[in-house]
């Protein structure tokens, strides 16, 4: 076959097309059940073809969307392109008649277009051809990109015509995903129920995939001097801010991370939303978090752990507090307790007196002998911490609410380690 048949070949194969008005939208099987070889009515289209010199309408039709995967959000009145493949109809669109990711009618727009028999239908806005009802928001901006002096490394002289545009992908109301970068580190924003023309940790819900610069040098627009929720502005007073308790040289969390002037690796995640929720659901699901140096926890109110299993802290050290680091108070264990109370109440029953070289025993402030079961003040503990041994050893009635009272039944410490301690 020559080049030139080659070429002829694929002239006569070309797809055209033509401009379409949405007259109708279908988002699932009940509003359009299944007709002919349709499996899903998903996005399928009812359009009206426009005449291509004049807009007048023409026969309405049926088309589904051309790309497989991606479908945008379509709306009656849109504008869409359309075409027809082995006697199947196809559209892309809606057409970005105004760039505004809300608002995509036909610019053109007037009852006349809706062709003969409409008699100006109460359900439908007179100036775009919408219904009256649809969610209409002029004030949901489209996402930009805003110049980053920090992060683009470009010059004033050549701003202009070196910088690009990211990828986006934006919903009907403030919703959007950006494919982007600075300068040629790239970045991956998630975000939703946005005001601004650019993503913000202060509106909405964001989860940003940063590979240079810190938080607030990405985000320098909108969130001037980013801080967790648990800190509050330096001028002020925090009791509990997210580093208490940390060693000095363990910055817990560097606000300061991945800026231009840091050396250190810049890959960050940051999820910021008025309410975060993780779960993992099933009978087998797990929840890991794991980190390379430190895991911390902040709250401006509280923090509960619930289980109802069994819970391990398994650490070097456990500190109750930050001046339990100064390791002036140490938890007390509660079996070397009891023996060492077990020796003294010993020593002290068998103590004695000497008179005249005579020994003699000791007395309560009645006159009764300490050593006899008239006197309970030293036999009664000594009978209790033989009963706690009992336990111990058995391992039985620790649930007892008759069980020894200075004794956890539930919660537990290990031993001291023969390892020299950590810090």
């Amino acid at each position: 076959m020559g080049v030139k048949r080659f070429f002829d070949d694929v002239a006569t194969k070309s797809v055209e097309f033509n401009l379409a008005f949405v007259n109708r939208v279908f988002i699932n099987n009940v509003d359009y059940p299944n007709q002919d070889e349709e499996q899903t009515s998903s996005q399928i289209i009812e359009i009206k073809p426009l005449n291509t010199t004049l807009p007048t309408i023409q026969k309405k039709m049926k088309a589904r969307p051309l790309f497989r995967g991606i479908s945008d959000s379509i709306t009656r009145g849109d504008l869409v392109l359309f075409t027809l493949i082995s006697k199947k109809f196809y559209y892309i669109g809606p057409l970005n008649s105004f760039n505004q990711p809300n608002y995509s009618p036909a610019s053109f727009y007037s009852k006349n277009l809706e062709g003969r028999g409409f008699n100006s239908n109460p359900q439908v806005d007179s100036k775009s051809g919408y219904g009256v009802e649809y969610p209409q928001n002029l004030r949901v901006k489209k996402l930009k990109k805003g110049r980053n002096i920090e992060l683009d490394f470009l010059s004033n002289a050549s701003y202009d015509i070196s910088k690009h545009s990211d990828l986006l992908m934006e919903g009907r109301h403030g919703n959007g995903i950006r494919i982007g970068s600075k300068a040629i580190f790239p970045l991956l924003n998630i975000s939703n129920n946005n005001p601004f023309s650019e993503e913000s940790l202060s509106a909405g819900s964001v989860i940003s995939l940063l590979s240079n610069g810190s938080i607030e040098q990405n985000f320098a627009g909108q969130n001037s001097g980013f801080r967790l929720s648990i800190d509050i502005p330096a001028e002020q007073v925090n009791r509990f801010p997210l580093n208490k308790g940390n060693d000095n040289d363990e910055n817990v969390f560097n606000y300061n991370y991945g800026s231009v002037n840091d050396t250190t690796t810049t890959d960050q995640i940051i999820i910021t939303s008025d309410r975060i929720t993780f779960d993992a659901r099933s009978s087998q699901g797990d929840f890991t978090v794991a980190s390379g140096r430190n895991i911390n926890f902040g709250a401006k109110k509280n923090f509960t752990l619930n289980n109802s299993g069994y819970s391990v802290i398994n650490s070097g050290n456990i500190y109750l507090g930050e001046t339990a680091k100064s390791k002036k108070e140490p938890v007390v264990l509660g079996e070397e307790l009891r023996k060492m109370l077990e020796d003294i109440t010993k020593i002290l029953k068998n103590a004695h007196a000497l008179v005249q070289g005579v020994p003699v025993p000791l007395t309560d402030a009645l006159g009764v002998r300490l050593n006899t079961s008239k006197s309970p003040a030293l036999e009664s503990p000594i009978l209790n911490l033989t009963e706690i041994v009992k336990q111990l050893e058995a391992r039985t009635n620790l649930n007892s609410k008759d069980g020894p009272n200075f004794l956890s039944h539930h919660h537990y410490i290990e031993t001291n380690r023969q390892e020299p301690t950590q810090e």
